[in-house]
């Protein structure tokens, strides 16, 4: 660099500053679409007559087709700009949002809400690499938490835009498919962007290898996948076998999520400052702790809100300390695949999830749940304990075979 251009590393930062304000913006839009699109579509079908079964698989194509896809996320971002992957899959949910209302027959949807997913599914995979290349080894864990805080705040908001627009008609398409278009036009603004590398061949069995290689990672993944569906699909049921009436149940569920908006800025500062390894293990412990107090303090109402909110926010830190994980331990040109592997494992931890909590409910009625969700979250504490043989947090380990040799300045 030139001795004449000493303001270059501050307009850098502003680039970066650009870029991350641009993803986080685009990730509001994609979790706004998570929040309104699937209740939206239930109130839909069911007025038609639709069976719940017909309404519990349209709304899951979209996270098998993002499982299926997976594999091929990797070369489709080796030979595109992370930029121009979260507009296409945002224009294409768009797109898909507006033609929705035009045919809402069972089988017109079940295909676009599979093009759906797999749209959504690139600008996810694409906006967490994006970040992650933004973010340094000091800051990671704050901006993913950054990230999955907005993201919580616009799934959050969906049903609020439903109050809005109503369930019928295509407005809420229409204006949903506004909202999502909007989020996405800071993308067109300059910024910085990691440049496009060549990728070697074998993504599928990078991405394969990437599951073996990351463990604590995948871990993290997988239950968070599990316990975050059971606990959203199922929390409602318990409250009501624990004696809360229908409103109090849901209130339930709606702290829980809070948690997630309130703590996750803290729980990525304090993994910046104390290790994310350490971090996600307090999460976890947490996780184990939170569902046994639940039978207790569920008529009690000033104790059982705070544990919703902590217990809540921690549960929620596994995905974003675990995408971190991933950043600490994959050079650029191995995110995407490192990131599509997580997703994969999220996604499927996700779909079994309630299946799984359900089954323990109805074999032990109703502490089976409780059982379930707080012994999950053991598999992220052993493998912690057990890289601690003298008591201090060990390094993470890196991948240093695959590693590229321009990379060894950035990590």
């Amino acid at each position: 660099m030139s001795a004449t251009t000493p303001h270059k590393p501050g307009l850098l930062w502003n680039s970066r500053t650009l870029s991350l304000a641009a993803v986080l913006c685009a990730t509001v839009g994609v979790g706004l679409t998570f929040g309104f699109q699937p209740p939206l579509m239930a109130f839909v079908l069911a007025r038609q007559g639709a069976s719940s079964f017909a309404i519990g698989a349209i709304t899951s194509t979209s996270t098998i087709a993002v499982i299926l896809l997976g594999p091929f996320y990797p070369a489709i971002l080796a030979r595109s700009s992370l930029r121009y992957a979260i507009i296409a899959g945002t224009g294409i949910a768009v797109a898909i949002l507006l033609v929705m209302p035009l045919r809402t027959s069972i089988e017109t949807w079940l295909v676009l809400r599979f093009i759906n997913g797999c749209a959504l599914g690139l600008a996810w995979i694409a906006s967490e690499v994006w970040l992650n290349t933004l973010s340094t080894d000091q800051t990671r864990s704050t901006v993913m938490s950054l990230y999955t805080t907005v993201f919580a705040a616009g799934v959050a908001a969906g049903p609020l835009l439903l109050q809005l627009t109503g369930t019928a008609g295509g407005t809420p398409f229409y204006v949903g498919a506004l909202c999502l278009g909007l989020t996405a036009l800071p993308l067109f603004l300059p910024g910085h962007e990691p440049s496009r590398s060549e990728r070697s061949p074998g993504e599928k069995q990078r991405l394969l290898v990437t599951m073996r290689v990351a463990p604590l990672a995948m871990f993290a993944a997988l239950i968070a996948g599990l316990v975050e569906s059971a606990d959203v699909a199922l929390l409602p049921v318990l409250g009501l076998k624990r004696g809360l009436d229908e409103h109090a149940s849901l209130h339930v569920v709606m702290t829980f999520l809070a948690g997630n908006v309130l703590l996750q800025l803290p729980i990525g500062r304090l993994a910046d400052r104390f290790g994310r390894a350490r971090i996600l293990a307090a999460c976890a412990t947490v996780s184990v702790i939170g569902p046994l107090l639940l039978g207790p303090l569920m008529q009690i109402p000033w104790l059982l809100w705070p544990l919703l909110l902590l217990w809540g926010g921690t549960l929620y830190g596994f995905y974003s300390q675990g995408i971190a994980l991933l950043g600490d331990s994959y050079p650029t040109e191995q995110l995407a695949a490192a990131n599509a592997a997580f997703v994969i494992v999220y996604c499927a931890g996700g779909i079994v999830g309630p299946s799984l909590g359900g089954m323990a409910m109805d074999l032990w009625t109703p502490n089976g749940l409780v059982v379930f969700l707080s012994s999950v979250p053991l598999l992220l504490i052993i493998p912690w304990v057990s890289r601690l043989p003298t008591g201090r947090e060990a390094p993470l380990p890196r991948v240093r075979a695959l590693r590229h040799p321009s990379d060894s300045q950035r990590l």
